[in-house]
């Protein structure tokens, strides 16, 4: 196309827009002025999709929840229509169209994954709440296409790993920096703490979760990064965002975040002494059944604990074991009882995924009522990522979940140990730590369901993916399809 065409359609193409404003103003359709944006969007997720994925991890630290956009549905905007989109467009470029290198599908973990998947769906037709079943599948199988599946095809480039990583935790690092702005203006009080984060984040319990699963790879950034090959700035860099993400985290206030950061000890521990995961489950199995044989004494214990949360932090972080009057912990032994009710009545199938929210109330136990228990049951899920399937797909829920993590561990643990490079070794360490403050997390919350943590859920496993699937070749070996 010659210079003279090209002005032509520039000029027909302002005027058509310039049009459309005049209308849309005239008759308020104030959408119109987004279909530039739109019309890029859709460019880009044609032309270099890989873009549009690392566009898309930008803009979820940054996204706000609006409720009752559509049909009472709330929305995370702008990200979620845009995963939305990218979803439908995967779907007919790389499985319809067979552009997909189907050879992701056939590691452990996306066996795994597939597994939980086509459980989930199974019981969405069993569920008592159908459609919201069918919702959850739903958005349960977007954030796995787009963050898991494409990501892994985008990670075999190794520089797209970093630039995911580092996509989320720049904004990320803004809206730190301006929660303790605002945070300072109230004298760091823990009581404006729970909700000082928002827009950007709707409650410090999330927040906190994405802190801390950034906090062990940038501590192995600053420590390994000459061996990484990251560059000066990009060590110097690590530090800088690390101790402002430790700061955050230390003044969300936020117990499982900071009791996260154990969990990763732990296990960096553990990497240190080369344990394999098997020695790793044998300890759990045994720590599991000493807690299971004493529980009774256990519990006496822990409600001796008269600590309340709300005394500082020495005292906020006492009161993480305190079932005696801790409201907020009480109120999540009153969950997970309703979640353990429910599944003896329903060990196979559970009541449905996503239906805890709306049959867990005749399922509360007297003896765990707080003063914020309903008996309408509408105040949100188990608080568990390990009690919510359990109780809304059952058992087999759990256990391929469980799956996935263990395909996951036993795949990175087998990258750390025998890694072929130095840089393969230091990042599958700081992923798999970063996943583990997750999963510890996930004892006392869950937020997989949310895009802020969706995104580094199944992009982090993703990654490991990736690694195991493509990196650990020697260069050149094996034949890599190209994302576009």
């Amino acid at each position: 196309m010659n210079l003279a065409a090209k002005n032509k359609w520039f000029w027909a193409s302002g005027i058509v827009f310039i049009l459309l404003n005049c209308l849309g103003i005239a008759f308020e359709w104030y959408w119109v002025a987004a279909l530039p944006g739109l019309a890029a969007l859709a460019l880009l997720a044609l032309l270099k999709l890989d873009s549009l994925i690392i566009i898309l991890v930008f803009l979820v630290p940054l996204s706000i929840n609006v409720e009752n956009v559509v049909l009472g549905l709330g929305l995370s905007l702008p990200v979620e229509p845009m995963i939305i989109g990218v979803f439908l467009l995967v779907i007919y470029k790389f499985i319809i169209d067979g552009e997909y290198d189907f050879n992701v599908l056939k590691h452990p973990i996306s066996i795994a994954i597939l597994i939980n998947l086509a459980w989930i769906l199974f019981t969405c037709f069993t569920s008592q709440e159908k459609v919201v079943s069918i919702k959850f599948f739903l958005s349960r199988s977007w954030f796995l296409l787009v963050f898991y599946f494409l990501g892994v095809v985008l990670f075999k480039n190794f520089k797209n790993i970093y630039a995911y990583l580092w996509a989320y935790m720049i904004p990320l690092a803004a809206v730190i920096i301006v929660t303790l702005i605002k945070h300072s203006n109230d004298n760091f009080s823990q009581i404006s703490s729970f909700e000082i984060m928002a827009p950007f984040y709707i409650a410090h319990g999330i927040y906190a979760a994405a802190i801390a699963f950034f906090i062990p790879l940038l501590f192995l950034f600053l420590l390994f990064g000459f061996r990484m090959n990251l560059n000066f700035l990009t060590v110097i860099g690590s530090g800088g965002i690390l101790a402002l993400f430790v700061v955050g985290l230390i003044f969300s206030y936020t117990r499982a975040g900071w009791v996260s950061l154990l969990a990763a000890a732990v296990l960096g521990i553990a990497i240190i002494f080369r344990l394999r995961l098997w020695h790793m489950l044998v300890v759990l199995a045994i720590g599991v059944s000493f807690i299971a044989v004493n529980f009774d004494d256990i519990f006496f214990q822990l409600y001796q604990n008269k600590q309340n949360s709300a005394e500082g932090f020495e005292k906020h972080l006492e009161s993480v074991s305190n079932v005696r009057n801790d409201v907020s912990n009480l109120e999540r032994v009153n969950r997970w009882a309703a979640a353990i009710n429910m599944v003896k009545e329903k060990p196979l199938v559970g009541f449905g995924p996503g239906a805890y929210s709306f049959t867990y109330a005749p399922y509360q136990d007297p003896e765990f009522e707080t003063p914020i228990t309903t008996a309408f049951g509408d105040q949100g899920h188990a608080h568990s990522e390990y009690l919510n399937p359990l109780s809304e797909s059952g058992w087999l829920g759990l256990a391929s979940f469980l799956l996935i993590v263990f395909a996951t561990f036993h795949t990175g643990l087998k990258l750390i140990y025998r890694g072929r490079t130095a840089q393969i070794r230091i990042l599958s360490a700081g992923i798999l730590l970063g996943l583990i403050t997750y999963l510890a997390h996930g004892l006392l919350n869950a937020y997989s369901e949310q895009d802020k943590i969706a995104v580094l859920l199944w992009g982090f496993i993703g990654m490991i993916t990736a690694l195991d699937l493509y990196h650990q070749k020697e260069e050149g070996e094996g034949e890599l399809k190209e994302l576009n």
